[in-house]
């Protein structure tokens, strides 16, 4: 039968992805807060016929495992008979307080609970080990390989991409995990693990992973009561607490001034020790815009500067003072996801070597383009991160630093200060500073492969002697929402005495309160002019301009505004234009045109031009 359904694979339409599995492994959570009570699996399946997986199997696997010359056992369940998937029909496998009754509304074709005493482990939980779907002919038809750090590969194991690395072991609710590892789109399943999983979300065990992006969401914290849980989060560890920057608290060890917006604000440290993270409740989005105020601190003070750093008892490491190896970092990221307890990715380069004595040398679960700020008793630095798709043991760190480093300076740019991130397309813009809602402040652009859907998620981890030494960071006024600019490209160039076509293109999306929209020139013959129009009345379909050279097509009906620019050798040119910082801006179209005065041209009018580009201001 399997045979036969991939050959209708082959043939009929699937949920998203190159894959041509039947049925995926959907949702899972493989390590729970305590007794390995609340794991479970969840099978979808992606066909548009239903599917027979009577005495298929759900098998784990570790480097221990049978297979590869281990005397342990694989975790094996075999699915019962009888058991049929409709088309878009959901599986479960877990524990009784995962899914002790059926879930009103839900598409499971089975629901199936053994009992904890009569089958206690379902999915291995210690260092490099898979949850696997086979057919009744051991036929591997689809895998997850998990806590990846550190091990290097082993046997045949059925990888898809890099893996996830780093723990995502989490927390207990009443009814399952805090969290768990979900496919941000039911069913797709392009064979690259770390794109297609959301590896910090909230579980929705027999339910559509499509969870509405819930979006605009936005939270200025002054709703809560101080000390209180923050709900709604994906949580590793202990929930994100409302918490008073201007009080000391168990959340907030040193008192602080208030933020900009005022209020209360967002602390997410797990006093007990370690690492946390959370992911926001707007499900997997992959165009977004996130802007909030984060609390920046300078470097630490070292006090001990003996290298014997966590030694117990030890009398030179006094209470209240910074230890040589102390380290912190946190994070704020989108279109990806992070481990629960947040392990640091080494952007610094050197940020292990400092706190050697704290965590050492970890291989982080972030993914996803993110803010990233470290800080040592050697410095205090920001960057804008593309992390890709995490890591990997061919590439342990995969990613690229799109800005940074900002050095954080006592007096200068610490304090409460802005931090956004637009991810749109396959372009990025990053603003470090200047107002929530407004695009001022340092601007940084990039453009991107990671473009895939994730989650918006916040980590942050310690590696401190004393805990009352910690500085976990606080967020406020946290706006999170679906971007309201757009870049629209029409028409065609013609060709200059260079035999080039003048093109144009924009760093990003303008926007309100930007200081600097740069909008960029090229094909220009060298050694002419340029000059960039701009119109507040935009013709898309364009016309012919007699006597120019051929092909040259007028998008713009008036110009309103112009700006001259001399090419390089290259002949490229760029214009940075400031966007008022006024509401009344917003939504506003803008036409744009580059034309190229070139006096080789052998035409009555010699002039060559661009396509056309039309713009939305947003914020």
């Amino acid at each position: 039968m399997l045979s036969l359904l991939l050959a209708a694979a082959a043939l009929a339409p699937q949920s998203p992805g190159t894959s041509l599995a039947p049925v995926v492994i959907n949702e899972f959570c493989y390590d729970d807060g305590g007794n390995d009570d609340r794991e479970f699996v969840e099978l979808y399946n992606r066909m548009p016929t239903a599917v027979d997986i009577s005495g298929w199997k759900i098998v784990s696997r570790d480097s221990a495992s049978p297979t590869f010359g281990g005397a342990g056992t694989d975790p094996t369940f075999v699915i019962p008979a009888g058991t049929i998937l409709a088309p878009g029909g959901i599986f479960v496998v877990g524990h009784a307080p995962v899914v002790p009754f059926t879930v009103p509304g839900s598409s499971f074709s089975v629901v199936l609970v053994p009992p904890a005493t009569v089958y206690p482990q379902l999915i291995e939980n210690g260092a490099a080990d898979t949850v696997e779907l086979w057919d009744t002919t051991n036929v591997v038809i689809d895998s997850v390989i998990f806590e990846m750090g550190g091990q290097l590969p082993f046997g045949p194991f059925p990888i898809e991409g890099p893996g996830f690395y780093g723990d995502y072991a989490t927390g207990d609710a009443p009814f399952g995990p805090r969290s768990s590892i979900s496919r941000s789109i039911d069913g797709f399943d392009s064979n690259n693990n770390t794109s297609d999983f959301n590896g910090l979300s909230k579980p929705t065990i027999g339910l559509t992973n499509a969870v509405p992006a819930g979006l605009p969401y936005s939270d200025n914290f002054d709703l809560g009561l101080t000390g209180s849980d923050i709900l709604g989060y994906a949580d590793g560890f202990p929930p994100p607490t409302y918490v008073d920057p201007t009080a000391i608290s168990s959340q907030n060890p040193t008192a602080k001034p208030a933020s900009p917006q005022g209020g209360l604000a967002m602390s997410f440290w797990d006093v007990t020790g370690g690492g946390n993270a959370h992911a926001a409740p707007v499900g997997s989005v992959a165009d977004v815009v996130v802007d909030t105020y984060a609390f920046f601190e300078g470097p630490m003070t070292p006090v001990n500067l003996q290298f014997t750093p966590y030694a117990a008892g030890n009398p030179a490491y006094t209470v209240g003072q910074y230890n040589f190896y102390d380290g912190e970092w946190w994070c704020l990221g989108v279109r990806g996801s992070i481990t629960g307890n947040a392990n640091p990715a080494n952007v610094p380069g050197t940020y292990f070597a400092d706190i050697s004595g704290g965590v050492g040398l970890r291989f982080h679960g972030v993914s996803g383009i993110a803010w990233a700020h470290y800080r040592t008793p050697t410095y205090s630095r920001l960057y804008l991160v593309d992390l890709r798709d995490g890591p990997s043991n061919a590439n342990p760190t995969n990613f690229n630093i799109i800005a940074g480093p900002i050095d954080i300076v006592a007096g200068v740019n610490d304090g409460w200060q802005r931090v956004r991130i637009q991810a749109q397309g396959n372009e990025v813009v990053g603003t470090f500073g200047g107002t929530v809602g407004v695009d001022n402040g340092q601007r940084f652009h990039s453009l991107t492969t990671t473009v895939n859907a994730g989650g918006v998620y916040f980590g942050y981890r310690e590696a401190i002697l004393y805990n009352q030494n910690c500085h976990p960071p606080l967020f406020d006024d946290l706006q999170i929402r679906s971007p309201n600019t757009t870049k629209t490209f029409y028409g065609t160039g013609s060709q200059n005495s260079a035999l080039l076509t003048p093109d144009l293109s924009a760093d990003g999306w303008m926007t309100i309160g930007s200081p600097g929209f740069v909008v960029r020139g090229s094909g220009m013959a060298p050694f002419t002019l340029s000059i960039l129009c701009l119109s507040v009345t935009p013709f898309a379909p364009g016309f012919p301009v007699a006597g120019a050279a051929p092909g040259t097509n007028a998008y713009i009906i008036t110009i309103d505004l112009s700006f001259v620019g001399f090419p390089d050798p290259s002949g490229n040119v760029a214009n940075s234009i400031g966007v008022p910082n006024d509401n009344a801006f917003l939504g506003v179209p803008i036409g744009w045109q580059h034309v190229n005065l070139d006096p080789g041209l052998a035409t009555p009018l010699q002039i060559a031009a661009s396509r056309g580009m039309e713009t939305i201001i947003g914020n």
